[in-house]
């Protein structure tokens, strides 16, 4: 790699953005931020579900603004670092925005990575043994009413550094192999 690397893979629920980011963790290296360490940081103190994330998500983007804020000023100088973040992104949220300042701070190539899948699929697949462990939206009546918002103002990036893909029959490593490939246009 021969400079930093912030890598965002974003997609609705069970679009595979956190088993695609192990993998690349896992094969190429890196850091990763799952967008549920951040949202996270309250469960089991609080009485706030997946499901109502909006109830306390201005918290959450403080929070994350913040994190992002202390990275950059003590991101180690002489290291390239490959930055992993995931998240849902619908159109108007600053987080791909502060991500894009976050690389320029660094120097870093900014690689928006967009996981495209059927809505029928999502609904297949947000209900698993993974992802209840995890904690994620898992309920398909539920997760229904929430894609019915969230995919029409769903956020695709217009940089020239993206990949979409549609990932609704692929298997993961399909899916990891084409990011790979695509990563590889940075190192």
């Amino acid at each position: 790699m021969k400079q930093n690397q912030v890598v965002l893979i974003y997609g609705m629920p069970a679009s595979g953005k956190y088993t695609v980011a192990q993998k690349i963790q896992e094969k190429c290296g890196g850091i990763l931020m799952d967008n549920h360490y951040f949202y996270d940081l309250f469960k089991g103190l609080t009485d706030v579900s997946d499901e109502k994330w909006y109830e306390y998500s201005e918290y959450i983007i403080a929070i994350r603004k913040i994190f992002l804020e202390v990275l950059g000023k003590y991101h180690p100088q002489n290291k390239h670092i490959r930055y992993i973040f995931t998240g849902v992104i619908v159109r108007g949220e600053k987080f791909p925005a502060e991500l894009k300042k976050f690389a320029q701070n660094l120097d870093a190539d900014f690689i928006p990575i967009e996981l495209n899948v059927q809505p029928n699929e999502l609904l297949a697949r947000c209900d698993n043994e993974q992802r209840r462990k995890r904690n994620k939206i898992s309920n398909k009546a539920k997760y229904s009413i929430l894609l019915k918002d969230w995919l029409p103002r769903a956020f695709h990036s217009k940089s020239p550094n993206r990949l979409i893909i549609n990932s609704t029959n692929l298997t993961p490593d399909e899916t990891f192999t084409m990011v790979r490939r695509h990563l590889k246009k940075f190192d």
